[in-house]
């Protein structure tokens, strides 16, 4: 398992609809270090469930760290909030 760490920028959910079940969001704004040195800002929204959602309620503009794991599909990467997280204790966002 990976972690990511970055600065909470935005929280929303999507309700549920007769189609999809409601979904809950976190956006993290993090750093990306160059080959050449120079860093750039990259923004990941990654889908979290319920529990870490409400964990991060009233934490917009601070650091945490979140599992994460990763997938190439198609030549991109995916990045996803595991499952097994959960059940691993890291329900909640661990400070940066």
């Amino acid at each position: 398992m990976f972690k990511v760490t970055g600065e909470i920028i935005n929280l929303f959910d999507s309700p549920a609809s007769e189609k999809y079940d409601a979904s809950f969001k976190v956006q993290l704004l993090g750093d990306h270090r160059l080959p050449d040195g120079q860093v750039k800002k990259e923004m990941l929204t990654l889908g979290v469930p319920r529990t870490v959602y409400d964990s991060l309620q009233g934490k917009v503009g601070q650091t945490v760290t979140l599992p994460v794991g990763m997938f190439v599909k198609a030549g991109q990467l995916n990045v996803y909030f595991p499952k097994t997280a959960i059940a691993g204790g890291a329900a909640s966002a661990l400070p940066a």
